[in-house]
């Protein structure tokens, strides 16, 4: 899609890019660029872990302390989920940088 002003609005990729190109340069991508992915996921855990347990410690049982609860147990899903999102790329990743490298003999 183009504008008048000849800027484009959407990347698309070229036609003669694969899709196994495509994720081959996804999974590519250095550990070190994706481990704040894993460690914020870990901080989002860590933080619905605590919301929840000083839900159950500091609120008296009420609607209120069960709301704040599923909050904590949200937080705790979207964390795990995020944290091992980017484990799960790191380990790929790990895997197609092996075994791409060009054997010498």
């Amino acid at each position: 899609m183009s504008l008048g002003n000849d800027k484009q609005v959407f990347d698309i990729p070229p036609a003669s890019k694969s899709w196994k190109s495509a994720l081959r340069e996804h999974y590519s991508v250095p550990a070190a660029k994706i481990f704040p992915r894993f460690k914020m996921g870990v901080v989002i855990f860590f933080w619905g872990l605590v919301l929840m347990y000083s839900a159950n410690q500091l609120l008296e049982p009420s609607l209120a302390q069960e709301i704040v609860t599923l909050i904590g147990l949200l937080l705790i899903c979207g964390g795990f989920l995020y944290a091992m999102v980017a484990q799960v790329r790191m380990l790929i990743g790990r895997f197609v940088v092996q075994f791409n490298k060009k054997i010498d003999l």
